[in-house]
């Protein structure tokens, strides 16, 4: 094995001017008092250190309090994060703007932001994408209409932002589908999104087919669209079923509670759904419970089971025993192979170094040991946030968020498996 090397990450260091939470926090502050807003407890509390405070700085929620932060608050929240704005400090060296480049998670819940929040939050996708790596955003129930949607997608078209790999937008009624249609005029041209979510968003029949237009870029990256709790129906589901068809990255879709139910358009909406699922290369799980689409319906969806990919396929319960015990299918299928997912966010990792040194067409390789991990054993792999800044690779790397880590970060296992000196380290019994 090659000497170990001491690699600094190539991430914002924390050091580095206005980089810790306390200075985004000074900064909020500063620009709510001078447009004369009271700071909002929920900010000040999310930028404060605290043992109950894990990921302080890295990840912001802002939960409804006694009074919403409001389009206000929003505005001034983006405005410390992106540093751009009257009374705002700049770097004593260079003179720009000093941008906070921690931030990976923003979730605003009940908070009223409406569609002049919304625009705030836009202007910092699309002006700050370029240094600040936010890979989830969640405004749910934020009452955002079309208006907010349209900002929020035209920041993240083509070229716009490269790091958004989470957008969830629930219980925004306001929405409907113009408001998904202005959303998806921006997203229809996006292929670094992985996941969507427009759950009771009030959409109808006429947001089929604007979903289906994202769906249909060639180059998109999807990897689960939720549309739970909407109102597409028969019509909508045959108007999204073109885009769908021509897709090639969605494995999971959640069509819940849609009003799918048992008329002729239905049933000639899951005529269509149907020939598609038979031939869609990706999708591995279909959720469509709460949709009373009745005994001849579950039977036009019977064949969609001979897709060996799909390994999850939930019908409503109103079923008669027989047909839903057939139809139903929870676990199991998919594709065999090494092919998948595996964590590679470095804060996961221990006794980190760098291997290989990142080119300009492949990113490093490292090895290391698994936090908590039993025996010791080393391993050989990417890093995901090396993968996001590089063209041909983001689009490969995945964001959850879990309980216990936030945000980490998930990347295909394809990448290190076709990595140009993989095979090396392999030979030396280390693990991917």
């Amino acid at each position: 094995m090659p000497p170990k090397k001491d690699k600094k990450s190539k991430g914002p260091a924390i050091d580095e001017p206005g980089q810790d939470p306390e200075s985004l926090k000074t900064k909020y502050s500063t620009f709510c008092k001078g447009i004369g807003l009271v700071p909002s407890p929920e900010v000040m509390g999310a930028l404060t250190e605290g043992e109950d405070n894990p990921f302080v700085g890295r990840q912001i929620i802002i939960k409804p309090g006694a009074a919403p932060l409001g389009p206000g608050g929003c505005r001034a929240l983006a405005t410390a994060i992106m540093g751009i704005g009257a009374g705002m400090p700049r770097d004593p060296e260079t003179g720009n703007p000093i941008m906070y480049k921690q931030l990976q998670e923003l979730r605003i819940w009940g908070g009223n932001i409406g569609d002049d929040g919304a625009a705030s939050i836009a202007e910092l996708l699309r002006l700050g994408g370029a240094e600040i790596k936010l890979a989830y955003l969640e405004l749910t129930n934020n009452c955002i209409s079309s208006t907010g949607a349209f900002a929020l997608g035209r920041s993240l078209s083509c070229m716009m932002n490269m790091s958004l790999v989470t957008l969830a937008l629930d219980y925004n009624r306001e929405l409907m589908s113009e408001g998904c249609a202005a959303l998806c005029r921006g997203l229809r041209t996006n292929s670094t999104l992985k996941k969507l979510s427009l759950k009771y968003c009030d959409l109808d029949q006429e947001a089929g087919g604007p979903l289906g237009e994202v769906l249909a870029f060639t180059k998109c990256g999807l990897n689960v669209l939720d549309l739970q709790g909407n109102r597409i129906g028969g019509f909508g589901l045959t108007d999204f079923c073109p885009g769908l068809r021509r897709n090639k990255s969605l494995t999971a879709l959640i069509i819940a509670d849609n009003n799918i139910n048992a008329a002729d358009e239905d049933k000639e909406g899951l005529a269509v759904f149907k020939e598609t699922l038979l031939v869609h290369p990706t999708i591995a799980e279909v959720n469509m419970q709460y949709n009373r689409i009745g005994e001849h319906g579950a039977e036009i969806l019977l064949p969609v089971l001979e897709n060996k990919n799909l390994g999850k396929f939930l019908v409503d319960m109103s079923l008669p025993t027989e047909i839903w015990t057939k139809l139903n299918k929870d676990g199991g299928g998919g594709k065999k192979g090494k092919k998948g997912k595996k964590k590679c966010d470095r804060r996961l990792k221990v006794d980190v170094d760098c291997v290989v040194e990142r080119g300009v067409e492949e990113p490093g390789l490292y090895v290391f040991r698994y936090k908590g991990e039993e025996g010791g054993r080393r391993h050989v792999g990417v890093m995901a946030q090396e993968c996001l800044e590089m063209e041909g690779y983001r689009e490969r790397v995945s964001a959850e968020f879990d309980q216990e880590d936030g945000v980490h970060f998930e990347v295909d296992e394809e990448i290190v498996l076709g990595h140009s000196r993989y095979s090396e380290f392999e030979a030396l019994g280390l693990e991917m």
